[in-house]
């Protein structure tokens, strides 16, 4: 659901010494292009802001390195969010004359290896108490995005009382969730109250209310977005009142919760994968550890939610109509297509607005606060 793009120089965030150590592996190869077209349909010029020049880089990890080429723009200006991604300034021009339509593209080269995946073996779970207190501290605070009420602080203490380990409240709450919830998309994420009070949602918003349950509890968590790599994606939709359309062919984008899960770290958590029936097997099948899936974007204390939801009320209200295209162009691997398989369309579908909405989110900080960082 939502969306993101430009350079390589991203942040790794300070628990990435939590996760599960990764061997020496032969990296696959993918590249997509990423292209922007704004159309002004207004009788005045259109004014370029940050928001329409901002974008935000992919992760470099011990698992990825993802660098860009052929861009039809330059950059002015990195720098980091305040959940530690990386933002990029283009060097667009300052306006856009009525009638006129201005393009930006650029193409990302990915070498992606799997993540190994840890023995998880729920008779050596370890309980709250082996939460390390400064993720506690992190990332289980109540946020605009990950809001709490009392249904969700109620729902979560009667679901995790009779569990000992964060494994069993883990898979308790994900059990719910599955059996509770539709896959169901809509064109700006959900906050985790409305989704527990109408039941309904696609993959982040169910993400989020995972996240928002399990942070009441004490336990951290936060969402992650990334690149799905797929034969099977092509698509192409508008929203928000035909101010916003996207095409994807080959690649897709995809939100789940990232959850520390002691003495295993942080490990992915995938609310949407078909193929896996029992709480426990997702845990043990999320996709996110191949190399297919590539991490962009991490959420924990930003408005996630309330920017998406400006940014519609924004565009709509504007002569501005963009148009967002995702192409996989080229790969490079030791292995077919991934065979995984997600509910409903959440990656040809929604999956996309993630790409459109954290793009979109930007526009709400000035480019003068960027540029002086």
């Amino acid at each position: 659901m939502r969306s993101k793009s430009i350079s390589a120089l991203f942040f790794i965030i300070l628990l990435a010494g939590t996760f599960p150590h990764a061997t020496s592996a032969k990296r696959d190869q993918f590249v997509f292009r990423s292209t922007y077209t704004f159309e002004n349909r207004g009788e005045t010029a259109y004014n370029i802001t940050q928001a329409d020049s901002t974008l935000s880089l992919f992760m470099d990890n011990r698992w990825q390195t993802v660098t860009t080429r052929n861009a039809s723009h330059g950059i002015l200006k990195e720098t980091l969010d305040e959940d530690g991604n990386g933002l990029a300034v283009v060097d667009l021009p300052s306006e856009i004359s009525a009638g006129e339509t201005m393009i930006f593209s650029i193409e990302y080269v990915i070498l992606s290896e799997d993540m190994p995946r840890p023995e998880i073996d729920p008779a050596e779970a370890g309980g709250i108490n082996d939460i390390p207190v400064r993720l506690a501290g992190e990332y289980t605070e109540e946020t605009e995005s990950f809001r709490r009420n009392d249904d969700i602080e109620s729902l979560a203490r009667e679901l995790a009382a009779e569990e000992t380990t964060v494994l069993g409240v883990v898979t308790r709450l994900i059990g719910w969730i599955v059996a509770n919830v539709t896959y169901c998309n809509f064109d700006t994420p959900l906050y985790p109250d409305e989704t527990l009070d109408d039941l309904q949602g696609d993959c982040d918003d169910q993400a989020i209310l995972l996240i928002s349950l399990l942070r009441s509890l004490g336990i951290p968590a936060f969402l992650q977005v990334g690149v799905v790599f797929s034969e099977s994606i092509d698509s192409a939709k508008s929203s928000w009142e035909g101010h916003l359309s996207f095409k994807q062919d080959g690649v897709g984008w995809h939100g789940w919760a990232m959850v520390y899960v002691p003495p295993w770290g942080w490990i992915p958590i995938d609310l949407t994968l078909a193929a896996a029936t029992e709480p426990l097997e997702m845990v043990l099948r999320a996709p996110e550890y191949e190399s297919s899936i590539v991490p962009a974007y991490n959420v924990s204390r930003q408005a996630y939610i309330g920017d998406s939801r400006r940014s519609r009320e924004q565009l709509i209200a504007s002569d501005l109509y963009i148009t967002i295209s995702e192409t996989f162009i080229e790969e490079s691997t030791g292995s077919s297509w991934p065979t995984f398989v997600y509910i409903g369309v959440g990656l040809a579908a929604g999956a996309a607005f993630v790409v459109i909405i954290i793009y979109l989110s930007r526009r709400n900080s000035s480019l003068e606060e960027i540029l002086s960082n």
